[in-house]
């Protein structure tokens, strides 16, 4: 409940990693929810796909993928999942020195992993960088792997410009996973 996403939010904004996204603040108005996070400069990692059309560096890409993984392993650190890592919740920011600094951001569907889920059966995230068990609704099940197999993914989709497991629509995706 909104005693859950408080503490959830709490968690978050003790987060302080220079590839993750800082969330400043939380707070409800009327019914609604807001978190406030840091401005990034520069494009989703999505973006960058786009217009690149996988066609990167290898040096680049092991860049990025490193800076991202450390960044993940800071939010685990803090027992929390996010549990929607894909290109478009990667923020990539070129730094002075010419760098591509990313940021893992959109925090969500993030929850503590100690947490029981209220939640049976729902799925919540982005089919295709979802993990199988994610996929199945297996919500109790979800642990920092579940995010490991959208970082791979994620992966996947730097190397070749495409998301590994695509469909007409999210239900094709979901049961293809």
């Amino acid at each position: 409940g909104m005693k859950c996403f408080f503490e959830e939010g709490r968690a978050l904004a003790k987060l302080s990693h220079p590839n993750v996204v800082r969330v400043l603040n939380f707070f409800r108005a009327n019914e609604t929810v807001y978190m406030v996070m840091e401005y990034e400069h520069g494009r989703t990692l999505q973006e960058f796909i786009q217009r690149r059309k996988g066609l990167m560096s290898e040096r680049y890409m092991r860049s990025i993928f490193t800076r991202m993984l450390n960044g993940l392993r800071e939010v685990h650190s803090h027992k929390l999942l996010h549990l929607d890592i894909k290109p478009s919740n990667i923020m990539v920011e070129r730094g002075a020195d010419g760098a591509l600094r990313p940021f893992v951001m959109d925090f969500g569907i993030a929850r503590d992993w100690n947490e029981s889920a209220t939640a049976t059966g729902t799925v919540l995230g982005t089919p295709q960088y979802m993990a199988p068990e994610q996929a199945r609704g297996e919500i109790k099940q979800l642990d920092r792997r579940a995010d490991v197999y959208g970082l791979g993914a994620t992966l996947y989709a730097l190397l070749t410009g495409k998301a590994p497991i695509d469909g007409d629509n999210p239900l094709v995706v979901l049961n293809r996973i």
